[in-house]
């Protein structure tokens, strides 16, 4: 997180701890619940910068992380004990740790791969999906 994006938050917070203090003043129904909505709003602020964050991290790693080649990448098709590894959007991921890709095979796909046209048919556009998955490289 840069210096910019931590002072923001550190306001936020700040934001709310100040319309935390208004609903315990406030009599009003009305008002309590229009603050809430406010505080409500101000965390989903602090949640989509910070997510924001996660995103420039990860493209900063794929960016600065080696180049695998089509050739390499079959190399770590998951099978006798190999990493599993998949390329989706020009990204290498690193499956070997999700049971569902046991043994580098997951409903019929191989690790080894570049399946981003299989994620796009399965998955859609649900890159959160890949999201929790370690960066190992790009596609040369």
């Amino acid at each position: 997180m840069n210096e910019r994006t931590s002072q923001e938050l550190k306001n936020m917070l700040q934001e709310i701890n100040h319309y935390k203090k208004m609903i315990n003043a406030s009599i009003c129904p009305y008002e309590k619940i229009r603050l809430i909505n406010t505080i409500a709003y101000k965390v989903t602020e602090i949640l989509d910068n910070i997510n924001m964050d996660k995103d420039m991290e990860r493209e900063m790693m794929a960016q600065s992380s080696k180049e695998i080649t089509i050739e390499e990448l079959a190399k770590y098709d998951g099978s006798m004990g190999k990493p599993a590894y998949a390329a989706v959007d020009g990204i290498v991921y690193d499956l070997s740790l999700i049971s569902v890709w046991g043994g580098g095979t997951h409903f019929g796909l191989y690790a080894g791969r570049d399946l981003s046209k299989e994620f796009k048919s399965c998955h859609g556009n649900k890159v959160e999906i890949l999201k929790s998955l370690p960066v190992i490289g790009r596609i040369k």
